[in-house]
């Protein structure tokens, strides 16, 4: 009986190290850390947004009625939540997605994802969310996804300035832009996050 351990072949490394740096499923741990941080985020911008509204700190966020402030943070609430509880399943991926390159993610991810992102300028509870979507559904790197990922943002944007901001006579265009920026710096993070692990995915089969 041989003194020392059995070998490990050579490949038998690389492809553990791949196995668990790309793995396109979030552990646990990781998928915790970001929705309680989307969480946590989200309730800081949620209260400081409606206290600026109520009290007046902020001049273009004021409102006198009461009821209309009660009326916003309620929906706030409704959508925010919705959003958060969306999250686990806009940032999911799938096995398939190691295997295939052609292979983009679950459509479930796509559809929660846009839901996430229609209401992340509605819902100041769900704006972190929003933004943690927006990277993941760009890091994907594909236009069928990002591309409605853009435009379910800009469309949030609108909706927040028609419905969502009554103190303001008409829309402000500003603010969209504003919005269309933040997004395209969001998913320029996402692209270029998504392009790194594609490059880990095929350097770790050209080892294999």
């Amino acid at each position: 009986m041989s003194r020392h351990p059995e070998a490990r072949p050579p490949s038998q490394a690389p492809r553990t190290l791949a196995s668990r740096t790309l793995t396109p499923h979030r552990s646990r741990q990781r998928t915790v850390i970001l929705v309680g941080s989307a969480i946590v985020l989200g309730v800081v911008n949620s209260a400081v947004h409606h206290s600026a509204s109520f009290n007046g700190w902020i001049a273009g966020l004021h409102l006198n009625d009461p009821q209309l402030v009660t009326v916003l943070i309620g929906s706030d609430v409704v959508l925010g939540v919705m959003a958060l509880f969306l999250l686990p399943a806009a940032i999911a991926h799938d096995t398939e997605e190691l295997r295939e390159d052609t292979y983009i993610g679950p459509p479930s991810a796509l559809v929660a994802g846009l839901v996430v992102i229609t209401v992340w300028q509605v819902a100041p509870l769900a704006m972190a969310a929003g933004a943690i979507v927006i990277i993941s559904i760009s890091s994907r790197v594909s236009a069928s996804w990002t591309i409605p990922a853009v435009c379910a943002s800009i469309l949030s944007s609108l909706i927040n300035e028609l419905a969502f901001e009554p103190q303001h006579a008409g829309v402000q265009w500003s603010s969209i832009g504003f919005t269309a920026a933040v997004t395209l710096l969001l998913v320029g993070v996402g692209t270029v996050r998504g392009q790194h692990l594609r490059t880990l995915r095929k350097s770790a089969r050209v080892r294999t």
